[in-house]
């Protein structure tokens, strides 16, 4: 992507330790039918969050002892450290509740008072979390850039609302790790979203609905109601957004929006930006919201997307694909500690400098690497000291 073009964009391991009175644990998660690992479980209890990465492992680190395992379509587990350490891997076992015959025109209704009780079930006044982030960059299915970063939000509201119509938020970083790699023939740089971008596309949930085709799903896991989407008119580049919201029934909130704004990517027109013609041919994000038991209100607990551009072929410019994924979770939510702003948050998000703590990351990571991200690491160390041919940007 060229330097000016925007996107809107182990195997069971376990260890357990004692540092400060908090104890650390690592395993896998995984469906108890297929065996297969569970991507983007919550891990969590009353103080502590975490998730699994696309290889259902997670590092969870608490001084309570309790754990707790969701995932929308499972059952709920709780355990405690000791029941864990036990344990080689955690499964999960998948729930599916039938639902009774669909009342036509229920899907509006169902929306319209989720929407109704978006102030009575979501904090909508001011609020401090803890997060992780960490952004991937591929370019033609081979990673080039990877940035983890843990740090303070303070929000104004989880939404925009008419008394907050930016809901700017400031962010401080607290420990950050990145590195990239590139060819120096290759002269394009693909820029990362900025945090205010980041929050503002985490947290989309209302929709104008005479826009959108209704439709409630006849079945879904759990004891929700799952309503799809899809934009009636297609839009400025020939693509009709789609996507789903699941609603709990007890009390009305959404928990759950997933949005795919391409539906037909062949038949998006190219960009042309300087030597470079390119085009965003897949664009989805999902987010989930948990109820805190201290509060009682709902709050954005993960949230992740992927992106993928292409770049066409010309007399200066190969023809390339960048796959670009986001993965946010909050780890401690409603803290009292508030943001001390480090960094503009309208800033490309891989131009942040932040120095590299070796210590945070030995003990803190809350989102293990997977193979391919150690891999990545490797690769780039055997070609940090090839300046002629590759430049390599990191701070560690």
């Amino acid at each position: 992507m060229y330097r000016k073009i925007i996107v809107l964009a182990f195997f069971v391991f376990f260890s357990i330790s004692a540092f400060a009175q908090k104890i650390a644990i690592k395993k896998i998660v995984a469906d108890r039918t297929t065996k297969l690992p569970l991507d983007k479980v919550n891990v969590y209890n009353e103080k502590d969050n975490s998730l699994t990465n696309q290889e259902g492992a997670f590092s969870f680190i608490s001084d309570v002892n309790e754990i707790n395992f969701s995932l929308i379509g499972y059952n709920d587990l709780k355990l405690s450290f000791d029941e864990v350490q036990k344990l080689d891997t955690i499964f999960l076992k998948s729930s599916i509740v039938e639902l009774d015959e669909v009342v036509v025109g229920s899907e509006m209704a169902i929306i319209k008072k989720a929407y109704s009780k978006l102030k009575e079930n979501y904090g909508l006044e001011p609020y401090n979390e803890n997060f992780f982030f960490r952004c991937t960059l591929k370019r033609n299915n081979e990673l080039s850039r990877l940035q983890d970063i843990y740090g303070t939000v303070s929000r104004k509201s989880i939404f925009k609302t008419k008394s907050q119509p930016d809901n700017k938020c400031s962010v401080e970083i607290l420990n950050m790790r990145k590195v990239g790699i590139a060819d120096k023939k290759d002269f394009i740089y693909f820029k990362f979203q900025s945090f205010e971008e980041l929050f503002n596309l985490n947290s989309l949930i209302q929709i104008s609905l005479d826009n959108y085709e209704l439709t409630q799903e006849k079945n879904v896991k759990g004891d929700y109601y799952k309503i799809s989407f899809v934009k009636k008119e297609i839009n400025e580049i020939n693509q009709k957004t789609s996507g789903y919201f699941i609603i709990n029934k007890q009390d009305y909130a959404i928990i759950e929006t997933y949005f795919d704004f391409y539906d037909d990517p062949d038949n998006v027109p190219f960009t042309k930006d300087g030597k470079a013609n390119y085009r965003t041919k897949l664009y989805k994000r999902t987010s989930n919201y948990k109820k805190s038991n201290n509060t009682n209100k709902y709050y954005l607990s993960n949230a992740n997307s992927t992106v993928q551009v292409e770049l066409a072929e010309n007399e200066k410019v190969p023809k390339a694909i960048y796959d670009y994924t986001t993965n946010f979770f909050v780890t401690n939510s409603f803290i009292s500690s508030k943001a001390n702003s480090n960094l503009s948050i309208d800033k490309d998000i891989f131009k942040v400098k932040f120095p590299y703590e070796a210590s945070f990351w030995a003990s803190q990571n809350q989102l293990p690497l997977t193979s391919d991200l150690k891999d990545f690491l490797s690769r780039v160390s055997d070609n940090k000291d090839k300046k002629e041919e590759f430049e390599v940007i990191g701070n560690f």
